[in-house]
């Protein structure tokens, strides 16, 4: 690649982002979309969506969009967290709401679930682990089950591929998904092997030793997306500290997004700092996680193209009644808002920032959706 063939590339839309989903337009037209070559850091506190907000914005999306487009594409996630089997069940449930319009299931008569007759679609009712009233487990309807039959073949065993009951894979999906750890260094081996399978190291002689200078893939059109999640569950380099060992593993990310235009997508914890009374009383209604509360390095934030923090206004340890000047609580204290999450784009080599953006996240349903404003 020159900067000639780049240029012609681009200008016959070569270099058209993938799209991000319907929930999160507003991010994709920000930052053009999911592209090749680009490191995104997702950052979040715990069990605020950031896994979602991936799995949606950089797996589910452009997935769909390549599928019907006739993309090439594939995906190596590193799931350091969650076992396949799990963001199966995950991805299965978001797909029986997008192909199926499937948002809740009504319960058999004289079963009820927390007084109510009907279940939110989940994750949790899919796999039985819903109990009733009475203790009972809540079994998956028959309807339900054939339209769980339909997006397993269609949707499930094409992304992840087919396993059989001892977990050994049995035939190959898009998703090569690893759940082993290892430290930088070995998922920097597994990934240049993985680069030199799907094309070849340009290399120079410089002295004794050749340099790589360069990427020549087999196919220029496809695209690589690594997920990482996330980034504080890989194991250390021998003698180095977490920081150390995180920053070591960005490092190898520059320079698989600069020679094979790999794309990243690491997710990342925050820091406590955002809880601290001084720092609510001074933001206000306009608290936000930057750059600065991401935990454990300091090299994302130089090194990632864009930097995208999460954060739910809703929760109670901000005692937030406002959000950047929008009403969220009403007079009894109830959100107005009870799904809001605000995406924050906090660092960005190619656009401007910070960047705020609100959105609809529905947990169960793995789903994002365009705020309706009240």
């Amino acid at each position: 690649m020159n900067f000639i063939e780049e240029y012609k590339k681009g200008q016959t839309g070569g270099n058209k982002g993938l799209p991000m989903g319907p929930g999160l337009m507003n991010v994709a037209k920000a930052v053009n979309g999911v592209q090749r070559g680009r490191i995104y850091g997702i950052a979040a506190p715990p069990k605020a969506g950031k896994s979602t907000f991936t799995d949606y914005a950089f797996v589910v999306q452009p997935f769909l969009y390549a599928v019907e487009n006739n993309i090439a594409i594939e995906w190596i996630y590193f799931s350091f967290e969650l076992d396949r089997v799990s963001k199966e069940f995950d991805f299965a449930t978001y797909f029986l709401y997008h192909d199926h319009k499937v948002e809740s299931i009504k319960l058999p008569e004289g079963i009820k679930k927390d007084g109510k007759t009907e279940v939110g679609l989940s994750p949790d009712y899919l796999r039985g682990r819903m109990q009733d009233d009475e203790g009972k487990t809540i079994k998956v309807d028959a309807a339900i089950f054939e339209l769980i039959k339909k997006v397993y073949i269609e949707r499930v065993i094409p992304l992840f591929g087919e396993y059989d009951s001892n977990g050994n894979q049995v035939s190959k999906g898009y998703i090569t998904f690893i759940e082993e750890k290892d430290n930088p260094t070995g998922l920097y081996k597994y990934l240049k092997k993985h680069a030199e399978k799907d094309g070849k190291f340009i290399t120079q002689k410089y002295g004794k030793t050749n340099r790589i200078t360069g990427y020549k893939p087999n196919n220029p059109g496809k695209y690589t997306i690594i997920v990482t999640d996330h980034l504080r569950k890989l194991l250390p380099e021998r003698g180095f500290q977490m920081k150390q060992t995180v920053d070591k593993y960005i490092e190898y990310s520059v320079e698989l997004r600069n020679w094979c235009g790999y794309t990243f997508a690491h997710i990342i914890h925050l820091n406590r700092g955002m809880t601290e009374t001084g720092r609510m009383k001074e933001f206000g209604d306009m608290l936000f996680p930057g750059s600065d509360d991401i935990k454990d390095t300091g090299n994302l934030a130089e090194d990632a193209d864009f930097i995208f923090t999460i954060f739910n206004p809703n929760d109670q340890r901000y005692n937030l009644k406002k959000h950047f000047g929008t009403v969220i609580k009403d007079s009894r204290d109830n959100p107005i808002f009870p799904n809001l999450r605000t995406v924050h784009l906090v660092e960005s080599r190619h656009c401007e920032f910070p960047q705020h953006f609100r959105t609809n996240m529905f947990g169960g349903l793995k789903n994002f959706e365009l705020i309706k404003e009240k």
